[in-house]
Formats: structure tokens, C-alpha cells, sequence
């Protein structure tokens, strides 16, 4: 009740959509190489199917982008993007009860953390097309644990790094391994049954709707990070696993 749930949730979603997608726009219009894989997997994620993204294809010229925005406008984009970044740090620092670090020093933090999850996604995009050249059973398990704990990692530093390391590493365990494998879960079932939301959405209102559709898809898994977090300060300090870390930390 202190970090306020829903509203910490609708301020990430809101975030994410007027900062990252905007950049991943104009990064597609830049820097295609980059930014392909990024777009696809936050595409495929998001349950962006063949007529949603028709319908902003239809909308957003990349001509026209790199043509009205310039040098200058790309490295104003990028930048403003990290306020995608401050919302999530924001979210760790209210969870874990500690003082915001902004300035300059949590602005360049913020926007390294950004540049890395931009480039994480194009490994994300190499493992998946890696994982669906094995057929069955055997490919989806493995893709699913590889998945989870991949993800897991890279939350787990996310963590770590938009806290400035004032939490220790054993703390952010659990909320990281919350967040990637329930990420990975939300991920595969909004692949089935978003591309039904978004085609009627698109149908219905166009353009709009298919903002309207990322935007739930936003709140989504915004909510799957805070209550990660949340459920891993909890267990972490209501249980005697941090009296077992420390045990164990004292007999080496």
C-alpha cells in the first residue's frame, strides 16, 4: 500500500509507452540493424500480430521520421527515453524503502541501463531463432528455462544497478527470478491471446487501437515487476533467509 500498486504500475506503463516506443520508432528509422530485432521481440511479446503492425506500418513512415527528426532530435529522443528507465528505478528505490538518486550520475545510469536492455533484446532475438531450430517437446522446454533464467539475470542486474548496489545481490534474488520467469510465462500466453485483442482493436478504432492494446499490454507486465519486487522484499525479509545468508556468509 505504501508504494501505491496501481498507480507505481500505470506510471511505468505510461513511461514505456511515451518514451520506448517512440525511440524504438526512430531507432528503426536510424539504426535498422540495432533496432530490428528489439522491435520484433517487443512485438512479438506484446501480441502485435500481422494486422497491427500493418496498421502502424501503414501509419509511420520511416522516411518521413529520419527526414523530420534529424541528429539532433534522435539524441533528444534517446535521452527523454530514459524516463523510462527513472520510472523502474523509481519503483525498486519506493520498495525497498531508500532515497532517490537522480542528478546526473542517475540520469547516466538510467540511460546505460536503457542502451543495455536494448542491446539484451537482440540477444533475446538470436536465442529464440537459435531455440526454434529444435522441433518438439524437448524445444519449448528448453527455450522456456533458457528464457527464464536469461531473463532472470538480467533483472537481477537491472536491479542491482538502478539501486546503485545499495541492496545486496542475495536481497534481489528472488524478485528477479519473480520477474523473469513470470515474465516469460506473461510473455507466451500474450502471444496467443493478444494478436486477438489487437486485430479487433485495429478493426474497430485503427491506429488508436493498437496503442490502446500496447498500452493494456504495458500495465500487464508493469504489474508483473512490481509485485515481483514486491513479493521478493517480503518473503526476503518476513523469513529466515536472510538469517541463512548471513550464517553461511559468517562460516566461510
Amino acid at each position: 500500500m505504501r508504494i501505491e500498486f496501481i498507480d507505481r504500475c500505470m506510471l511505468i506503463a505510461a513511461q514505456g509507452l511515451l518514451a520506448l516506443i517512440p525511440v524504438l520508432v526512430v531507432l528503426s528509422a536510424f539504426l535498422p540493424q540495432l533496432s530490428d530485432a528489439a522491435v520484433r521481440v517487443f512485438a512479438t511479446a506484446a501480441g502485435v500480430g500481422a494486422e497491427g503492425t500493418a496498421v502502424i506500418g501503414g501509419e509511420v513512415s520511416l522516411d518521413q521520421v529520419r527526414t523530420q527528426t534529424g541528429v539532433i532530435g534522435l539524441l533528444i529522443t534517446i535521452f527523454s527515453a530514459s524516463s523510462f528507465a527513472r520510472a523502474i528505478q523509481r519503483m525498486y528505490e519506493s520498495v525497498w524503502g531508500i532515497g532517490h538518486i537522480g542528478g546526473v550520475s542517475g540520469f547516466r545510469r538510467c540511460l546505460t541501463w536503457l542502451i543495455g536492455w536494448l542491446v539484451t533484446l537482440q540477444f533475446v532475438a538470436a536465442l529464440r531463432t537459435l531455440i526454434r531450430g529444435i522441433d518438439g517437446g524437448l524445444g519449448d522446454a528448453i527455450g522456456f528455462g533458457l528464457q527464464c533464467v536469461i531473463l532472470s539475470a538480467i533483472w537481477w542486474v537491472t536491479a542491482w544497478m538502478l539501486l546503485f548496489g545499495r541492496v545486496s545481490w542475495a536481497s534481489l534474488a528472488l524478485g528477479a527470478w519473480l520477474t523473469g520467469c513470470l515474465g516469460v510465462l506473461y510473455n507466451r500466453i500474450s502471444a496467443r491471446v493478444m494478436p486477438i485483442y489487437v486485430d479487433a482493436n485495429a478493426d474497430q478504432f485503427g491506429t488508436l487501437g493498437v496503442i490502446l492494446a500496447v498500452t493494456t499490454w504495458l500495465i500487464g507486465f508493469a504489474g508483473v515487476m512490481v509485485a515481483s519486487a514486491l513479493v521478493g522484499r517480503v518473503v526476503w525479509e518476513e523469513t529466515s533467509l536472510s538469517r541463512v545468508a548471513k550464517r553461511l556468509k559468517l562460516t566461510r
